[in-house]
């Protein structure tokens, strides 16, 4: 990475890259005027750290960061939020991330979905662009606290085109994907996920 960090978020995206915003390169709880404002990209193809847009905010301790539906991030939050009254330290705000994938042309759709799906079978996604999709991806709803996301799972699921729809392979199992609620993206041939589907495995 291109700035070491302390109180960062990690946040996995919906093409399978990992975005790292805020924190600080001590471990100062509060030390806004050190904060770490750009954020970076890892690519797991490269396996190497791009430097993004900068943040507006100082974002350490107790800031949070979360991969939303339409695959942007949302970055909240900053500070001891102690005793109830706000420091001048702390950051009662929120901004949106918008990852270079939703920067590369028209999206992919999704027209529909199951909501619930089992272990090791196939589901069928509706969607207009099946022709052109190169990836499915299945992401865990974040649970974020303490620049830690406790329930963040990646999955590229396997799937084939038909007209109109997608026949994608649910996870084998509970050891590959808890059972839960999951996104579900589409991502097209330029990496341009759809907005998810929630799904629930079960």
């Amino acid at each position: 990475m291109a700035f070491p960090r302390t109180y960062h978020n990690l946040t996995l995206l919906a093409d399978g890259t990992v975005l790292a915003t805020g924190g600080g390169p001590t471990t100062d709880p509060v030390g806004v005027d050190n904060a770490v404002s750009h954020a970076e990209l890892w690519s797991p193809v490269t396996e190497t750290w791009s430097t993004m847009a900068s943040m507006q905010k100082p974002r350490l301790y107790h800031s949070t960061a979360l991969l939303l539906p339409d695959g942007s991030v949302l970055a909240a939050g900053g500070g001891r939020f102690c005793c109830d009254y706000i420091t001048p330290t702390d950051q009662p705000s929120s901004e949106i991330y918008s990852p270079p994938y939703l920067f590369k042309g028209a999206r992919p759709t999704i027209s529909s979905a199951p909501a619930t799906a089992t272990y090791g079978g196939t589901i069928a996604v509706q969607t207009p662009d099946a022709a052109r999709i190169a990836a499915v991806s299945l992401i865990r709803l974040g649970a974020v606290t303490h620049a830690f996301n406790h329930n963040q799972r990646f999955l590229q699921l396997p799937f084939t085109a038909v007209s109109g729809a997608l026949n994608v392979q649910t996870p084998a199992n509970a050891n590959l994907a808890p059972p839960g609620y999951y996104m579900l993206f589409i991502l097209d041939t330029h990496g341009v996920p759809s907005v998810a589907a929630i799904l629930k495995l079960q």
